[in-house]
């Protein structure tokens, strides 16, 4: 231990007075802290959006309130407070609408994920739900396709170049330099000398991830007192990634190689396992269980939709009155009942598509995990996604969230549509507080 400890004094100080490493080692601290401010920032845009819709909604709750107090007297005041206290809103295209959105995890921030992908929130009305899933807010295809800067890039993509700079040359490096031979005469053995060389650099690559964490914590306002297991979960899966490439350049530095074939070595390792394997998988699994088009299962349900308005009311009520008797007061004619009844079918029916669709999906991504150990980056980007909650099964738990919450609108909205009954004041001020 103590020849460890002497080599890593002097191979310490021989790095130290290396400008190119020093240049290099800032060059990612600074990529780094980029990659926590754009992290930070996109999570700051998204919690100003959530905020304004939610203002938004107030703002109309509270207009809403207003109009149901009207003196109805005065004769413009009628319209307005009818269309305040009327449960189908203010015409059949205009009904209130709710906002939910998706919680922003603590370390999203860290982590993007594909929350720059799905929507943060969703304007939901009592009509029918498919149509609404499936408008969201446009967006950058090129930013869709690249994905964003921040910290787990750094992580995922860079650090494993930052350990074929600091690795390839081990050993070539002491042949080409004349000194291999010196090194060979010590006492110590040629092996413990690469290895204590080598574990001080693996040092310094390990401490960088490790404050850049840190600092990835704190500015996101993350107390380690508070999320103590969620930072160790980040660093356990951070190191292991980068011990994984230094297991690799190991085996290259053991191969003994000129300098410029370990280089070539490794950062064609390194374009093959985040680059090449990924998209080789993909290409696979495509062929084999192609993902549906999505613009397809939006066709279908504008089909459905068709043929719902198309439908004869007295068919498309007595279907419904079959699933809902508590709303069947034999009128098969009313058109704002046929209105309301044509969403609950619909929606039924695109549940049934949609859970076809969902299917593929899922075969998809199994047939994906088989693979995924063939390509590591994707798969420790996919890990620090689940870890930050910004992954696809994060949002479709959420969807799961809309559609109950759908679901109990429809529970305190129908009853009074079926039944011609008009909100109070007093029911309104409580639909505000519960919803």
């Amino acid at each position: 231990m103590k020849t460890v400890f002497h080599i890593f004094s002097f191979e310490s100080k021989i790095l130290w007075r290396s400008n190119t490493l020093k240049v290099l080692l800032l060059v990612v601290l600074g990529a780094g802290i980029y990659g926590i401010y754009f992290g930070r920032f996109e999570i700051d845009q998204q919690k100003t959006r959530i905020a304004q819709v939610q203002e938004h909604e107030q703002e109309q709750f509270e207009q809403l309130l207003a109009w149901a107090k009207l003196d109805t007297t005065v004769a413009a005041n009628k319209e307005l407070q009818r269309k305040a206290v009327a449960p189908a809103g203010k015409g059949h295209k205009k009904h209130f609408t709710y906002y939910l959105s998706h919680e922003v995890p603590h370390t999203a921030g860290l982590c993007l994920g594909q929350r720059d992908l799905f929507p943060i929130y969703y304007g939901i009305t009592v009509s029918d739900l498919a149509r609404q899933l499936n408008t969201g807010e446009l967006a950058n295809p090129m930013k869709l396709l690249t994905g964003n800067f921040d910290l787990s890039y750094v992580f995922v993509f860079l650090f494993p170049l930052l350990v074929v700079v600091l690795l390839y040359n081990l050993h070539a490096g002491e042949k080409e330099g004349g000194t291999l031979s010196l090194l060979e005469s010590q006492s110590t053995s040629l092996s413990v000398i690469l290895f204590s060389k080598g574990l001080l650099r693996a040092t310094m690559i390990w401490g960088l991830a490790t404050l850049l964490l840190l600092l990835g914590f704190w500015l996101q306002g993350l107390s380690l007192l508070d999320h103590g297991t969620l930072f160790l979960q980040w660093l356990g899966l951070v190191l292991g990634y980068v011990s994984l490439w230094m297991l690799f350049m190991s085996f290259v530095v053991w191969l003994r190689m000129r300098s410029t074939l370990s280089a070539i070595v490794g950062f064609g390792g390194w374009l093959v396992f985040t680059t090449v394997t990924p998209a080789l998988i993909n290409l696979s699994v495509s062929a084999t269980a192609p993902l549906p088009n999505r613009t397809e299962l939006i066709d279908v349900l504008r089909n459905l939709n068709g043929k719902a308005w198309g439908s004869p009311r007295s068919f498309v009520l007595n279907q419904f009155y079959t699933q809902h008797p508590q709303y069947n007061d034999g009128d098969t004619t009313d058109f704002g009942k046929w209105y309301y009844a044509s969403f609950t079918l619909l929606d039924q029916k695109a549940r049934t598509v949609n859970a076809a669709f969902e299917v593929q999906v899922k075969e998809r991504n199994a047939l994906l995990e088989q693979w995924a150990w063939l390509a590591p980056a994707a798969m420790v980007h996919e890990q620090l996604a689940a870890l930050s909650k910004t992954d696809r099964k994060s949002h479709l738990e959420f969807l799961k969230e809309v559609q109950a919450y759908h679901q109990t609108l429809k529970e305190v909205y129908y009853p009074r549509i079926f039944s011609g009954e008009s909100f109070s004041v007093e029911d309104l001020q409580r639909l505000q507080r519960q919803l």
